[in-house]
């Protein structure tokens, strides 16, 4: 009878933990939690020095009814080297869209991150399969790889 009524406790207790997730406290909208459950950061790196910082937001997931049709990416990053051009591909393909953003821009929501020393933009590719490799190089030859798995 006692293991019993231990099981019967623990079983209403883990019950009640069940119905909530980990972003219910914080009150965020559904497009809010799409993107920080999207959202990656990765180190640029060329060898084992760091040259900058990358974070993306895969927006086919996280606003789906607008975009749709491509695989599109918010991106903002910072190189040390100020004068580094930057090259994005996307499973070795480049970009058919480019835009470059103000920090204050339309997707700032999103990361709730504007730093004027960043570059931000919006990146479009050709649809792909289920696996995206999102990279990113510099002319200094730093670099970084993103994954992203599409929901089936």
């Amino acid at each position: 009878m006692k293991t019993f009524g231990i099981i019967l406790l623990l079983t209403i207790l883990f019950s009640a933990c069940a119905q909530q997730n980990a972003f219910e406290r914080f009150n965020l909208s559904k497009t809010k939690e799409l993107s920080e459950d999207t959202i990656q950061s990765f180190k640029i790196k060329n060898g084992e020095k760091v040259d900058g910082i990358v974070n993306v937001v895969y927006l086919n997931k996280v606003l789906p009814n607008t975009y749709k049709k491509n695989e599109y990416f918010y991106v903002y990053y910072y190189v040390k080297d100020k004068n580094a051009s930057v090259n994005f591909k996307l499973n070795a393909e480049a970009s058919m869209l480019r835009e470059k953003l103000s920090p204050e821009n339309d997707f700032s929501y999103l990361t709730s991150f504007s730093a004027p020393w960043s570059k931000y933009y919006l990146l479009g590719f050709p649809q792909q399969g289920n696996t995206l490799n999102f990279k990113i190089t510099t002319s200094t030859g730093a670099s970084a790889t993103l994954k992203f798995i599409k929901d089936k």
